[in-house]
């Protein structure tokens, strides 16, 4: 799978440096995936959670973190629209979220 906006995945591994490795296989599981469909998508991520209009949520760092994606099967493609902690996924629609402003925030340094 492509991620078209790898950027925000990045920034936030710089800004919590303590959830890079977790991020990182993400990142890793994700670009050498074939998914076709949300079973695939589960096989590789069993607590991932599919959402409507395409989506999936991901933990990260033991659910720390929450990743919230758009799936297009069928170019293989992952958007990103959200990674933040678990306090600020609640405060989000996850299903409709475009992208969450402090994702596209650069790392200091």
């Amino acid at each position: 799978m492509k991620i078209i906006n790898p950027m925000l995945v990045e920034n936030f591994a710089k800004r919590h440096a303590h959830a890079r490795k977790s991020l990182s296989a993400w990142r890793k599981a994700t670009e050498e995936a074939r998914w076709k469909k949300n079973q695939d998508v589960l096989k590789d991520f069993p607590n991932a959670k599919m959402l409507p209009n395409k989506r999936a949520r991901f933990e990260i760092l033991h659910n720390t973190y929450r990743l919230v994606v758009e799936l297009d099967y069928e170019d293989g493609i992952i958007n990103v629209r959200f990674i933040g902690s678990h306090n600020e996924y609640d405060k989000i629609d996850a299903t409709t979220i475009q992208f969450y402003e402090k994702c596209m925030v650069p790392a200091r340094g």
